[in-house]
């Protein structure tokens, strides 16, 4: 969902032991097929700040979608906030909430929470897993999802070879519907399997994945996208490369392709830039 991107730095007072990150981004996407959506924009911004073993991060983001017929246009805010924890070396726990504010009214004035644990070997291997529970309750129709998504991960290859280091991840999403799926023509369960790979090489990082099965109402990026329609989806993949200018600075590109059901067989194909900014 998401206008090329219109630059910007956010200037934050730092401390000396504290890290910061801003992030601006910006995208456009195309409908194409039976739906009756035409194309949409989206522009956000994100901040992080850590301090050792704690990390706060937050992000708003504001979207408008277009569709084909009379049907007024679709806008939406919405706003994350997450706290990690490093417990050691090891360990990550997190806790989340995703708020959405839309002119969608069946998903209106939702609540997302999430939860999350993490063990790791740094650059070697990780598996944890992600609780989101999306309370759609605006309308008496409105549903409520459980979504599990356990994951693992792996690190190989060398860093300073001519093609540079690799991270494989596997990832399942399994949806629960636990209110109002009658109302809403949902299934009692959704399941969908995504594999992702990383390419480090210098100052690019390249990335590939790609995802197939089911979802609706999905939750993604860790918590920080959220699809708050109906539609099932049936597969998706995505590409990006990211490119580091210097010890702060970065931007990124990204591409994303999504097929699914809205009155037929409908797709999207986004295209969202990012610049980032550490210190």
């Amino acid at each position: 969902m998401r206008k090329l991107l219109l630059a910007g730095i956010l200037s934050v007072s730092a401390m000396a032991a504290t890290s910061y990150t801003t992030s601006i981004y910006g995208g456009y996407i195309d409908y194409s097929g039976t739906t009756t959506k035409d194309e949409g924009s989206v522009g956000g911004i994100y901040l992080s700040a850590f301090e050792s073993p704690w990390k706060v991060e937050l992000d708003a983001e504001h979207t408008n979608i277009k569709y084909k017929s009379s049907i007024p246009k679709l806008k939406q805010t919405d706003l994350t906030a997450k706290i990690n924890y490093y417990q050691g070396y090891n360990l990550a726990y997190n806790i989340g909430f995703h708020y959405i504010d839309t002119t969608d009214k069946p998903t209106d004035e939702a609540k997302i929470y999430m939860a999350g644990i993490l063990y790791y070997k740094t650059l070697k291997y990780n598996a944890g897993v992600d609780i989101y529970y999306s309370d759609y309750s605006n309308l008496s129709t409105s549903p409520k999802l459980y979504q599990i998504s356990p994951k693992a991960g792996f690190n190989f290859g060398n860093y300073s070879s001519a093609i540079g280091s690799f991270y494989a991840e596997a990832k399942i999403d399994y949806i629960a519907v636990s209110k109002n799926k009658d109302e809403n023509n949902l299934k009692n369960s959704y399941t969908s399997v995504e594999l992702t790979l990383n390419n480090y090489n210098g100052n690019f990082t390249t990335s590939i994945s790609g995802w197939s099965g089911k979802r609706v109402y999905a939750v993604e990026n860790n918590g920080f996208v959220v699809n708050n329609l109906n539609n099932e989806q049936k597969y998706g993949f995505k590409i990006s490369e990211n490119y580091k200018i210097d010890k702060a600075q970065s931007v990124k590109i990204e591409y994303a392709h999504t097929k699914f059901e809205d009155n037929g067989d409908s797709k999207s194909n986004n295209i969202i830039a990012n610049y980032s900014y550490s210190f």
